[in-house]
């Protein structure tokens, strides 16, 4: 198996639009398992702020992929994210993900359709 993809996560204490950032890379994780590795970096504390300065952060949250700042502020949708990520997975992995996602929206589709 190939090194996770690293996935940092910029926060603020503060921020209105960080829980929701965080539950989706959750969800993410649930997906993908240790096929990433998610930081969550808190921007005020003193590494934090070296780290933000590194990528130029200028709010919160922000989503680093491997590297590559992608996302300034909340990602519109779960499926923008998971795009970003999959873009960084082998064909197996995203099968795998997909065949996951579709099982557990046919399972929220019983449980409330």
């Amino acid at each position: 198996m190939s090194k996770a993809v690293k996935i940092e996560i910029y926060t603020s204490p503060t921020c209105p639009y960080c829980p929701a950032a965080l539950v989706m890379l959750q969800k993410a994780v649930s997906l993908y398992g240790n096929h990433i590795a998610v930081t969550q970096i808190d921007v005020t504390t003193p590494e934090g702020e070296e780290l933000a300065a590194f990528y130029q952060v200028q709010a919160t949250p922000t989503i680093v992929i491997q590297g590559d700042v992608k996302f300034r502020g909340p990602p519109s949708s779960e499926i923008d994210l998971f795009e970003d990520i999959e873009s960084y997975l082998d064909e197996e992995t995203i099968k795998k993900a997909r065949k996951t996602r579709k099982d557990l929206k046919r399972e929220i589709d019983m449980m409330y359709g």
